[in-house]
């Protein structure tokens, strides 16, 4: 099996405006190679983030960012569309569980320790259901 990888640069600008607390936007096309999905997954330029929504009162241990908005980019793009473009422009897609997977795949790879990228995915499984259901609803109306 492939490891995870990142095939591009991430650049993103801070875009954060009013009362958000983490608004990123990327200023170019981000691929990573997933090895949960077997696939490259590209998030176009121009997508914006939040980066990890963390409950605030678990934000001291698991600050929104740091060496996991790569994965938290990819994760937040997986969420709000369901899915990704192949390489052949075909849709595929996703459900909660492997795009959960496929953040603690990628914060792993960028080096967080095994620890903490399963306490991080343990936050996700419990609280992103919310956030998922939220934009599955958008996909559907």
């Amino acid at each position: 099996m492939k490891e995870p990888a990142f095939l591009s640069e991430f650049r993103a600008l801070d875009v954060t405006e009013g009362k958000d607390t983490h608004t990123l936007m990327l200023t170019e096309k981000f691929q990573v190679y997933s090895a949960t999905l077997d696939a490259i997954i590209t998030v176009p330029h121009g997508f914006t983030f939040d980066g990890e929504s963390i409950p605030r009162f678990l934000q001291p241990l698991v600050p929104p960012f740091g060496q996991s908005k790569r994965g938290a980019c990819v994760h937040d793009y997986l969420y709000r569309y369901a899915g990704y473009h192949s390489v052949t422009g075909i849709v595929i897609g996703v459900n909660r569980a492997e795009a959960d997977a496929v953040y603690c795949e990628l914060i792993r790879a960028k080096g967080l320790p095994w620890w903490r990228a399963n306490m991080r995915w343990g936050v996700l499984r419990l609280f992103g259901w919310h956030a998922w259901n939220s934009n599955h609803r958008r996909l559907l109306a």
